[in-house]
């Protein structure tokens, strides 16, 4: 052989010495931000030494079907230097060991060859090692106490292992890509930060923020001036609280922006909680800074629609989030964050040097918040991150870090005074029939309840042509036609009585005269409240949110747990002062202190000690419901990708696109009731698609209703979509 092949691509070759040395430099420039360049540098160099082996030569030359195992010799090489390289090897180990399948667990040292762990792999016959360790490269080590700030415990440790893990992971795939596309991918070519915030004020200025002409716009002015006035601060973690309808979304971003250029940060994140409202925040952000410099990172993105240069572009961002402007959910975020896989993880050193806002930061997830407040601190204070935690509701989390979060506003009960808009009215019990009766008296309201089948309840009684139905029962695209048609019926004065779940409560801006709310936990109420004389057109006297409690008991654990908190503040603050800052500080502290042996349900912190990435990456799921997906032919474009996928084709532009016509529906084992799922499944109305038993199709369109979305019930609905 004359020449080591790395790939190979139509004829062409890349030289397994032009992949490792091109792997080491992006490695090396991608750790820099953290100081750990010539681990990155280390890792690149020796990520494909197992490509040395006659095996992999002889496989990828076509003699052979198949080339081995190739990550594991340039493991054990680290690990056999654990003297020399010092904390360096370890964490390279676990990080060539994984540059395919994922970080594997560490395991113990009584594991046996052929085990999974890293113990296991290290133990593992490797043919021709001694020839293939002979070509290792062994760099000058990172000295010793510039990893002492890594490694003050194994959560610091293990953060540091993933974020390596993430430079050599993109690093390998771009190297690849690069050659493989034999420089026809398109990359980057996006506006840097200084052009994106002399874009962004001059975007403010034209549409008329810079210049408010009423007393609620002036005072989102303001608000808005001390954003970019304390944006010029130190990076750090801080907390910005404003009330609901006080333009947190464009305030929070100017600080960003200011704080960006000052301090040259990479890029800015944005982490909103749910998937369905993310499209608000999407669109006001591409309208203000192009569509073709902000990237949507979640799963029912699809960039298919667009100008083909840019849809290759943003497609290729989303792997890596090398945009200046991220856009994704929590899930997203903090799944990458405690991932293992190479999909979850190549992302992460993106994070380094940048700005994340948390959006609605009250809805950080209760389940993981320690381990989530944990990884939020390390990446503040050794990976230059400048994080913002949003909200109108700020949570209490002050007692919980060790890092004490600097407030942005200043004078916030006097904010939130002026932002007072609703007198807040209990009604106590209230029946179906008579709180129906009520809400048909006005000709525009919004009635949020608890749960999806109290919604139908209500709604199946006020149904008519001037009422909308909203849950997750409706599929995005649907969803968003109906919210569309709910803003321009407000915007007109129009008939527009609405049924919803908290759907609507946050990241939908609408504006009703009068809401009826049930009565739940009090950062909910207060977020629907928000949704009531948004605009301040109306004096607080004349803008009633009432609070009902229905005739079915709640039988939800948590629920009723958020009902007893808010019972107890409301017991202690009375009506008046409800929505005060005091008020909403002395919930989340009652509820965090009741809830504080659920923070790490999962025992994340528990896996920590064990150093199990694997296992971690695996727990660590925020949305815990045993679901099925059920895809809603619903147009012409949704029967064109049901034919692609009863086909079997599967590739992630399609499923993203097939995201916007997704429902999920829950599916539990239960011996006395049948789920969901498993009653449209019994009843014929979804079939699963050919050789796939993670997604259904709708078969029966009679199951889909055009006001109220999948009906789960065969008497629920009122009209037919079809």
């Amino acid at each position: 052989m004359n020449k080591f092949i790395g790939h190979l691509d139509d004829g062409r070759i890349q030289t397994l010495e032009e992949h490792l040395e091109g792997t080491a430099t992006l490695a090396g420039q991608f750790a820099r931000p953290f100081g750990m360049e010539e681990a990155g540098v280390l890792l690149g160099k020796n990520h494909d030494l197992g490509k040395y082996s006659s095996s992999f030569q002889a496989y990828i030359r076509g003699k052979k079907k198949r080339g081995g195992d190739h990550s594991t010799a340039g493991a054990r090489f680290l690990w056999e230097h654990r003297k020399t390289l010092g904390p360096q090897a370890l964490a390279g180990a676990f990080c060539i060991a994984g540059h395919h399948a994922g970080l594997p667990d560490a395991g113990t040292k009584t594991n046996q060859p052929g085990e999974k762990t890293l113990w296991g792999r290290m133990k593992n016959d490797i043919p021709e090692y001694d020839e293939i360790a002979a070509r290792g490269f062994l760099t000058p080590a990172v000295p010793a106490e510039r990893f002492k700030p890594f490694s003050k415990n194994l959560a610091d440790s293990m953060m540091l292992i993933r974020m390596l893990f993430s430079c050599l992971v993109d690093a390998d795939f771009l190297d690849t890509e690069k050659f493989m596309s034999a420089g026809t991918k398109i990359r980057g070519h996006f506006l840097s930060i200084p052009e994106l915030a002399e874009r962004f004020f001059f975007q403010l200025k034209t549409r008329g923020y810079l210049t408010p002409a009423n007393r609620i716009n002036k005072k989102r002015y303001e608000i808005l001036s001390r954003c970019m006035e304390k944006g010029e601060g130190e990076p750090g973690l801080y907390t910005l609280t404003v009330p609901t309808g006080g333009g947190k979304t464009i305030s929070s971003m100017a600080f960003a922006m200011k704080q960006a250029v000052k301090y040259h940060k990479q890029r800015i994140i944005y982490v909103i909680p749910y998937l369905s409202i993310i499209d608000q925040t999407a669109k006001n952000f591409k309208g203000l800074l192009g569509e073709e410099n902000v990237l949507e990172s979640h799963s029912s993105v699809n960039y298919d629609g667009t100008e083909e240069d840019l849809a290759d572009r943003m497609k290729l961002a989303s792997e890596n989030w090398d945009a200046p402007i991220v856009i994704t959910t929590n899930e997203q975020f903090w799944e990458s964050l405690y991932g293992s896989r190479t999909s979850k993880c190549r992302k992460l050193h993106n994070l380094a040097d940048s700005m994340i806002i948390f959006d609605e930061a009250q809805m950080m997830p209760l389940d993981f918040l320690t381990p989530c407040l944990k990884a939020l601190e390390e990446l503040v204070t050794q990976y230059g991150v400048s994080a913002v935690l949003c909200s109108a509701t700020q949570p209490a989390l002050s007692c919980y870090l060790t890092l004490k979060p600097r407030e942005i506003m200043e004078n916030i009960p006097d904010l939130y005074q002026f932002f007072n808009r609703v007198t807040w009215q209990f009604d106590g019990e209230r029946t179906y029939d008579d709180l129906v009766a009520e809400i048909k008296t006005h000709q525009q309201a919004l009635c949020i309840a608890s749960t999806k089948k109290e919604a139908m309840e209500i709604y199946s009684r006020l149904a008519d042509e001037d009422s909308f139905y909203l849950s997750t029962n409706l599929c995005p695209v649907h969803r968003m036609k109906v919210i569309d048609e709910i803003r321009r019926r407000l915007k007109e004065g129009s008939p527009c009585r609405v049924v919803s779940t908290s759907i609507i409560s946050v990241g939908v801006d609408v504006d009703f005269p009068v809401a009826y709310l049930e009565y739940t936990g009090l950062d909910s109420l207060i977020q629907g409240a928000g949704r009531c004389n948004r605009e301040g057109r109306k004096s607080p006297a004349e803008s009633l949110v009432h609070i009902f409690r229905t005739e079915k008991e709640m039988k939800s654990p948590f629920m009723k747990k958020e009902k007893q908190v808010t019972q107890l503040i409301l017991h202690l603050s009375g009506t008046e002062h409800l929505s005060e800052p005091a008020s909403i500080s002395s919930y989340y502290e009652e509820w965090y202190k009741n809830n504080e042996g659920n923070m790490d349900r999962k025992h994340i912190m528990e896996d920590i000690e064990k150093t199990a990435f694997r296992e971690i990456g695996q727990k660590f799921k925020l949305i815990q419901d045993s679901t099925r997906s059920v895809f809603i032919p619903l147009n012409g474009r949704a029967e064109e990708i049901l034919e692609k996928l009863r086909q079997g084709i599967r590739t992630r532009d399609l499923m993203r696109e097939a995201g916007q016509f997704i429902v999920n529906v829950a599916d539990y084992e239960n011996s006395h009731t049948p789920s969901p799922f498993a009653r449209l499944m019994n009843r014929g109305a979804i079939a699963w698609f050919p050789g796939d038993s993670e997604l259904a199709y709708l078969t029966d369109p009679k199951a889909y209703d055009d006001k109220t979305g999948l009906k789960t019930e065969e008497t629920e609905g009122l009209g037919i979509m079809w």
